[in-house]
């Protein structure tokens, strides 16, 4: 007998005593007569283990799925990625990596262009891109592709 049968029948014996109160018998088994509150309790906990009887493992609980870190392409300097921007923002410092880990961070992200300090503005801009643009000769940037993400 399985833990999921025992479970189903002890719970069905709680709620027959919860619904008549007990006062009755099933084989060796004699229940006397109880209260409200135990009837109460006795079908409220009876609920449970009939419904415990009645699942299935793994239908609770799902796996997490595992989700693989996205690799990143060989940086493409002096390559311009122009299009399919979503975002875009100021860096405050000359690091490419900021740009790229951004984008690798960010589960939209699909491709990347760093413009150096003083062409878009005093500071580097990083752009985020949501698409897999054409790439174009530009000394003006860094840019880069996601090349597998989970």
């Amino acid at each position: 007998m399985t833990l999921q049968t025992m479970s189903f029948i002890f719970g069905a014996l709680l709620l027959a005593v919860g619904i008549l109160g007990g006062g009755f018998e099933v084989k060796e088994i004699k229940v006397s007569n109880v209260t409200t509150g135990a009837r109460i309790f006795a079908g409220l906990v009876g609920v449970v283990f009939v419904v415990l009887g009645f699942w299935q493992p793994g239908t609770l609980t799902s796996p997490i799925p595992v989700v693989a870190a996205a690799t990143m392409s060989e940086r493409e300097h002096d390559k311009n990625r122009w299009g399919g921007d979503y975002t875009g923002f100021d860096i405050g410092s000359d690091h490419v990596e900021v740009c790229e880990n951004t984008c690798k961070d960010d589960t939209k992200c699909l491709a990347w262009t760093y413009v150096k300090p003083g062409i878009q503005g005093p500071q580097a801009r990083c752009w985020l891109k949501n698409v897999i643009p054409a790439i174009s000769n530009d000394v003006c940037c860094v840019s880069g592709t996601k090349t597998r993400s989970h």
